[in-house]
């Protein structure tokens, strides 16, 4: 993909200016940053772009904020509100309806442009966004602890008498939004049927629910579908089934869940090959085995998406640092000689997405600080 230089200055301006975000767009010597964002910015978007502001729900800007910034260009009020709604279409904006005013803002790679290319997605942007996201954007979103996803145990596996927090109970979770409820296509796994590499857990694609402004996005692009809140219980109930990993979003007022396994789940397949994927989740329980219980019978070795669970002389062992504490293994036993226990350290998820990235954008400021200290 060839650039000329004005092109050049124009993509590496957008690219610095998405890096001001909570979790920005580093630069890479490599240049794929900058062939990332052609491959999903025209030009004239790219330059639209550096006039908006992030914006997760709460700083998103009306369109005449963001006018008032952009007019300088010659851009007309009408020419804005169609490149800004067109740019929304393509899955590079954040965007919410407020009465009849339109709200947008710069998204994130992920949770963001990434998962808005669902049902649109090619070859050339799964090569180019693993380009990037491997070599160079999840390094940089580690350091600041920018963990947008949270695991919380499958409903079954929680014995009553463990007191669970409400946002570590899925059922409860789901009472604290009114809806909209939207379920759309797990990305992750059409990606891997583009590679031809199905995912070995399910058969099922639908299956990614969001709610509140995050469901209206889904729903009013066309990306997904309106659904009750007892079709995301029996959905709920389906993942669970199949083992699948919830991970709602890492705050108390409910935006997305999403059922990942270890096999296509970018985030999973990627902790999943650290000596301790339970240090680098969020998490509240983690498993542990009842020897006297266990028949060796290997159910649990098989559905353990970070492959924390080994037999040893035909009794299961579980190595605390690799479990996430998702609790499929406790569900599928049928010795019941799992079980869930919270951890120490209780984590309590921020009030809104908006906080989480408040906190993230002050580590950032930190580590900046720092780093030019030395």
């Amino acid at each position: 993909m060839s650039l000329n230089n004005e092109n050049i200055d124009l993509y590496r301006k957008l690219q610095e200016h998405l890096d001001k975000m909570p979790l920005g767009f580093p630069s890479t010597k490599s240049g794929s940053d900058i062939k990332l964002l052609k491959r999903l910015f025209a030009p004239q978007e790219a330059k639209i772009a550096t006039f908006l502001k992030f914006g997760w729900e709460r700083d998103l800007e009306p369109l005449y904020t963001i006018y008032e910034r952009a007019k300088e260009t010659g851009i007309s009020k009408e020419e804005l509100e169609q490149a800004l709604d067109k740019m929304v279409q393509k899955g590079l904006l954040m965007f919410k309806r407020k009465a009849e005013e339109k709200y947008y803002g710069n998204a994130l790679l992920m949770i963001g442009m990434f998962e808005f290319q669902v049902n649109k997605l090619t070859k050339e942007f799964i090569e180019d966004f693993h380009d990037y996201f491997g070599k160079k954007w999840l390094a940089e979103t580690i350091k600041v602890k920018g963990a947008q996803l949270r695991v919380i145990p499958v409903e079954q596996s929680i014995e009553s008498g463990h007191n669970v927090s409400t946002y570590d109970d899925v059922i409860k979770l789901l009472d604290t939004t009114d809806g909209p409820y939207m379920v759309t296509n797990c990305l992750c796994r059409q990606i891997k049927d583009i590679l031809e590499q199905p995912c070995k857990a399910t058969s099922r694609r639908e299956l990614c629910l969001a709610f509140g402004f995050a469901a209206e996005l889904y729903i009013e692009q066309g990306w997904g579908r309106s659904i009750s809140k007892d079709e995301v219980l029996e959905i709920l109930r389906k993942n669970e089934e199949e083992g699948l990993v919830l991970q709602p979003d890492n705050s108390q007022n409910l935006t997305v869940i999403c059922s990942c396994c270890s096999c296509c789940c970018e985030g999973l397949s990627k902790i999943k090959l650290l000596p301790n994927p339970g240090d680098f989740t969020i998490t509240n329980f983690y498993a542990d085995v009842e020897p006297d219980l266990c028949s060796g019978c290997g159910t649990c070795v098989e559905i353990c998406p970070m492959e924390a669970i080994t037999l040893i002389d035909d009794i299961s062992s579980i190595e605390r640092k690799r479990c996430i504490g998702c609790g499929n293994c406790v569900i599928k036993c049928p010795s019941e000689a799992i079980k869930l226990h919270k951890r120490k350290r209780q984590f309590i998820p921020y009030p809104t997405m908006d906080d989480l990235f408040d906190k993230i954008m002050e580590r950032k400021v930190k580590l900046k600080e720092k780093a030019l200290e030395r």
